[in-house]
């Protein structure tokens, strides 16, 4: 009977797996195309967002001595892309894409993850693409602590899952939040971990920054990189159990969604 049932569980698994490549697959073609430049534009676009946004500030600001403007948004940007980009690609996605779901192996969790999958793999290569070459070219340094660094960088995208599913559940319950989603993530951005660094900000206000999860991500981010460099502030403990109890919160909120969707 145990045998059965795991085998049943993997064979299940293996479907899921199946279906999930073949929506990410269908994304690509959707959103890139199969002309031009296709699937670069998965790295391109976000690619000149971000050297964008370094020419800007670069000019507008010298940076702290020993680390430039354009070395700190080079590795924290990307960490701001991955919450603001995924929200926008995966709210609304089972509403738009509810043909799909006469497909039996087709479940609505499917379609989100694989557009958050899709979102998060752009990023993420995005961010070494230009790592490397900003590494190469002097803009950047070599990791002083590359585990950190990496443990870090899952922590960022593990939050960023739980925001983004949470945004979704919300926009698919409430029209209000779907139209007025873009103004929520614009007064997310003093709490990015981004713009506003936690050794800039003066006690006892930086405690009540580093309450948001999202800061303390980024922060470990930016503790694995810079090292001594920066002084930087988080509690690991504590970003998990939040980053734990965010996701079960987004999981449930999302059931609660689907189930809405379906009813319809």
């Amino acid at each position: 009977m145990i045998a059965k049932y795991r085998s049943s569980f993997f064979e299940q698994f293996r479907i899921q797996r199946r279906v999930i490549w073949a929506l990410i697959l269908r994304e690509m073609i959707t959103r890139f195309g199969r002309e031009g430049l296709g699937i670069i534009w998965m790295i391109a676009e976000p690619a000149m967002f971000i050297v964008g946004v370094m020419v800007i500030f670069s000019l507008l600001h010298s940076g702290e001595a020993g680390n430039s403007v354009a070395e700190y948004l080079a590795v924290s940007y990307p960490t701001l892309l991955l919450w603001r980009n995924g929200t926008g690609r995966v709210t609304k996605a089972i509403e738009v894409n509810m043909a799909l779901l006469h497909y039996r192996p087709v479940r609505p969790m499917d379609i989100i993850y694989s557009r958050i999958i899709l979102e998060f793999a752009g990023t993420t290569a995005t961010f070494l693409f230009l790592y490397l070459i900003f590494i190469a070219i002097g803009v950047c340094q070599l990791p002083a602590d590359l585990y950190t660094m990496l443990i870090g960088w899952l922590m960022v995208v593990w939050f960023c899952f739980a925001f983004v599913l949470t945004m979704a559940a919300l926009a698919e319950l409430s029209d209000t939040i779907e139209r007025s989603s873009h103004i929520i993530l614009y007064l997310m951005l003093p709490f990015s971990g981004v713009f506003l660094a936690a050794h800039l900000v003066p006690q006892p206000y930086r405690d009540y920054l580093l309450l948001f999860p999202l800061v303390d991500c980024v922060e470990w981010f930016h503790a694995g990189y810079y090292g001594v460099r920066m002084e930087t502030y988080y509690y690991p403990e504590y970003t998990i159990i939040a980053n734990l109890a965010f996701t079960l919160f987004a999981l449930a909120l999302t059931n609660i969604s689907i189930k809405r969707v379906q009813s319809i």
